[in-house]
């Protein structure tokens, strides 16, 4: 197995770059929302939403679009990201129930009990201290909340990508679970990708 290699940055320093990102994951979000949409409607979700490491909130846009009854907060620590994300909501021409906060997913500037769901999608690789990150998690999920993490599974296509070879294997991922206070975890092995959902 591939040696795990983490980024030394895993956030948007430029407007640049930002918007690269932007231009290019537009349509793969938008396919990969949908797996996120079908869980929350399946657990019939309503209130509110956090989405972590939430970029230039192509998630959190789409999210909002399909499931307009919840409000969606998105976090970040990048203000170039921030700020594209605020434009392409203003680009979307549709009422959207959507916010977009900057702050670290390891110390949340939310008070606890506030999210009815979590939901992030290839941010996990980029925390410093995932354990951190998941008990934060814990504290602003409401008791009854649900949370859907998505992340890249390190594998052989580390050797292709910096992304990959800064993510974890699932055997990784449950020796951080059990050292934190998330409860209630499952981890799902996608092959190319890892889910972390609420039992």
């Amino acid at each position: 197995m591939v040696k795990r290699e983490p980024l030394e940055c895993g956030v948007f320093e430029d407007r640049e770059t930002a918007e690269k990102y932007n231009k290019e994951a537009g349509k793969w979000m938008r396919n990969v929302s949908k797996s996120f949409v079908t869980v929350a409607k399946k657990w019939g979700i309503k209130g509110k939403v956090l989405d972590i490491g939430t970029g230039t909130g192509l998630l959190a846009i789409e999210f909002a679009r399909r499931i307009p009854a919840v409000d969606v907060t998105g976090l970040d620590l990048s203000e170039v990201a921030l700020e594209v994300a605020s434009e392409n909501v203003e680009k979307s021409n549709t009422p959207l129930k959507v916010s977009f906060e900057k702050g670290d997913a390891c110390a949340m500037p939310f008070e606890g009990n506030t999210f009815d769901l979590i939901i992030s999608s290839n941010t996990l690789h980029l925390v410093e201290n995932p354990v951190k990150m998941f008990n934060e998690i814990q504290r602003v999920l409401t008791p009854e909340g649900k949370y859907f993490l998505s992340d890249f599974r390190r594998s052989w296509l580390s050797i292709f990508s910096k992304h990959f070879r800064a993510s974890y294997t699932p055997e990784e991922i449950k020796d951080l679970l059990q050292q934190s206070e998330l409860q209630h975890w499952k981890v799902k092995d996608r092959f190319f990708w890892l889910s972390i959902f609420s039992e």
